[in-house]
Formats: C-alpha cells, sequence, structure tokens
C-alpha cells in the first residue's frame, strides 16, 4: 500500500482534449479530499501536453492521463510517492481507470444522488491505496460488456444515470425503445452518453412490444393456454400472420434507428420465464399451447420469434446484434441466427451483478 497524499501540488498532463473531461473528474474528486482534509492550496493544474503550456519542474509531482486507440476498456494505474500514471485501451478505458483509482481511494456512487468519500487517513490529506492495478478486457467484446437498463420511470433521471454509468465502470447503457430511439430526447442521451464514450443500446423486455398493437387486433394471435386464447402476455408465434406483423414492424425500427448497435428483444417479464426446465419446477408456461404450438417447447417458441426479428436485421445491418433470453442449453433443432447473442442473466436476478446487467431504478 502506498499513500495518495492531495496536499501535494499535483500537476496533470493531458494528451489531447479527449482526456479533458476524466482529468476534470479527477480534479473535482482531489479538490472534494482537499476540502475535506482543510487544505487550501489549488486544485491539481491541468496542463495540455499538445500546446506550447510550460511543464512544470522536473520535481514536481505528476498524475499523467494516456489513452490507446484499441477499442478495449481495459486500464491500468501505478502511483509512486512523486508520480500517478493512468492508461486505458481508449478513452472508455482511461474514464475506468479514473474511476477505479478513485474507488480504491475509498470513493463509492450507490445510487446517482449519492457520492460517499472515502475516509481520512491518518495524517490529514493522505489517502492510502494500492500500488497499482489494472483490468484488460476489450468492449468490442459485446458478450462482455457491462450494461445499465433503463425503465420508463428511470429514463425521466437519465443525466443521472449516466453519470452513475460512467463512475461504476459500466460500458453500455440500454434504453427503452417506447422512448423513440430517432427522436430528438433519445439523441440528447445518446450525447450524454458518448461524452464518457459509453455504448447506446436499445430494448428491453420488448419482443412483443414490436407488435403489440397489431396482435390485438387478431385474437388468432394471442397465445393460448387452457384451450383459451389470452392477450396479457407474448403471443403465438406459430400463427402465420405473427412472424410477418413482427418482421413488419422490425423493419421501421430498424430502419428508422440506424445508429443502435445492439437491440434486446426479451419475451414479457412473465413469458421470460416460461422456460422447459422452469415448467417442471411448476413455472407458469407464458408461451403458447395451441395445436401447432405445442410441438415446440417455450425456449423453441421464443427462438422462432427472435430469428424472424433477426432475420431483418441482418438483411438492414448485418453489423448489428439482438440479445436473447435462455437461461438453459436444450438441445434443439432450432439453431439462432448468427447475429443473435444469447444471455442467461437477466437484471433482478441474484447477484450483485446478474451477467453484467445492472437494472436502473
Amino acid at each position: 500500500m502506498v499513500e495518495f497524499d492531495v496536499a501535494k501540488p499535483w500537476a496533470l498532463i493531458i494528451e489531447d482534449e479527449f482526456i479533458r473531461s476524466p482529468a476534470n473528474e479527477l480534479v473535482r474528486c482531489i479538490e472534494l479530499l482537499r476540502t475535506e482534509a482543510g487544505v487550501t492550496q489549488k486544485p491539481p493544474l491541468v496542463l495540455e501536453a499538445y500546446t506550447e503550456s510550460a511543464l512544470p519542474s522536473a520535481h514536481a509531482p505528476l498524475v499523467v492521463l494516456r489513452y490507446g486507440a484499441e477499442k478495449g476498456k481495459g486500464f491500468s494505474w501505478r502511483l509512486k510517492k512523486e508520480r500517478l500514471d493512468i492508461e486505458g485501451d481508449s478513452v472508455r478505458g482511461l474514464y475506468n481507470g479514473v474511476f477505479d483509482f478513485l474507488a480504491n481511494l475509498g470513493f463509492e456512487w450507490k445510487t446517482p444522488s449519492f457520492e460517499e468519500l472515502p475516509r481520512k487517513g491518518r495524517n490529514t490529506g493522505n489517502y492510502a491505496v494500492n500500488e497499482d492495478h489494472g483490468y484488460g478486457n476489450s468492449a468490442a467484446d459485446v458478450p462482455s460488456r457491462r450494461r445499465l437498463l433503463f425503465n420508463k420511470q428511470s429514463v425521466k433521471k437519465w443525466e443521472e444515470w449516466i453519470v452513475w454509468a460512467a463512475r461504476n465502470r459500466i460500458d453500455a447503457v440500454a434504453l427503452p425503445l417506447a422512448i423513440n430511439p430517432a427522436g430528438h430526447f433519445f439523441g440528447q442521451i445518446n450525447k450524454a452518453a458518448k461524452k464518457y464514450d459509453l455504448v447506446i443500446e436499445a430494448g428491453g423486455w420488448e419482443l412483443s412490444s414490436l407488435a403489440r398493437h397489431s396482435l390485438f387486433l387478431h385474437k388468432e394471435m394471442f397465445r393460448m393456454t387452457d384451450g383459451k386464447r389470452d392477450r396479457s402476455v407474448n403471443f403465438c408465434p406459430t400463427a402465420p400472420e405473427t412472424i410477418k406483423i413482427l418482421q413488419k414492424e422490425a423493419k421501421k425500427l430498424f430502419l428508422r434507428c440506424q445508429n443502435i448497435e445492439v437491440y434486446h428483444f426479451w419475451a414479457d417479464r412473465i413469458g421470460e420465464k416460461g422456460v422447459s426446465s422452469d415448467l417442471k419446477n411448476g413455472e407458469i408456461n407464458a408461451w403458447c399451447s395451441c395445436p401447432t404450438c405445442r410441438a415446440f417447447t417455450p425456449d423453441e417458441q421464443n427462438r422462432i420469434a427472435v430469428n424472424a426479428v433477426a432475420d431483418v436485421l441482418l438483411s438492414i445491418r448485418p453489423d448489428a446484434k439482438i440479445s436473447f433470453y435462455e437461461p438453459f442449453s436444450e438441445k434443439s433443432d432450432i439453431a439462432v441466427r448468427p447475429n443473435l447473442l444469447k444471455i442467461s442473466r437477466l437484471p433482478e436476478t441474484s447477484g450483485v451483478e446478474a451477467g453484467g446487467w445492472f437494472l436502473a431504478t
């Protein structure tokens, strides 16, 4: 362990304008610690290395921030007595490095509106921290991303949640499709996310919402349970018109929202647990039991639906992906399309983070 002395006249070196925001976050937090410790010196001086600004003397304590040309979210930092180096694979990685260092000092951001400062060190202004730390993982690896999922209520406080996501080293935010991914409001959120180099994704428990209004007009597309049609959740994926409507509405969405890299289409909230393995333990079958669908397990019915939507996306944007939920790996004759991303954990399941998912609540 080494100590970071906030009272020292730290000079902060950055390479270009992209580093200014993470540098400002570091400066802000150090200034909070200085105030807490009763230090009256000015906050760290930010010097832009790409200008002709005078560099500090050779003996001045330095904070140096750098990032690479990779697309990764990895980072490393090392603290010595008179020098702190923080590096990231990318701007996102640099943010992760800055906030990881601050978390090691003792900062916590449990909720968007709450920032907990570190406990004071034994000596005023000194905070014990590990000598170095790092994390290497590529943000280009879509399945490994840590994601924050918004709901309709939390999206009202999107600015606070975006900052919370960045501070907690989350890589992407997933917004509900109901807020119109092609609209001005969505554009504002996207702009704020880009400040922290966060990826914007869209969707959630929204597979049936693609065609919910149309499905309400066609009773034969409702799922069947106990011999009766029920429109409450999901739908009948083998009804001839169901796939046509799903694909028609999906095409409208994908053409309207060309800037989304990953869409999340999960079965309705009750329906996502209507899988074969769960049914044996008394779970409600929230998929269809009509004579045709009865030949398929709930997982297979879900695959029929998401495959149909994935076919549309593949024809429009072969580089984009769709995630679908399937908790168990059961043998099936229905293969999934190459642009489908299977996830087996959802927000609100057990654990601090369920497969990298966080729910904004």
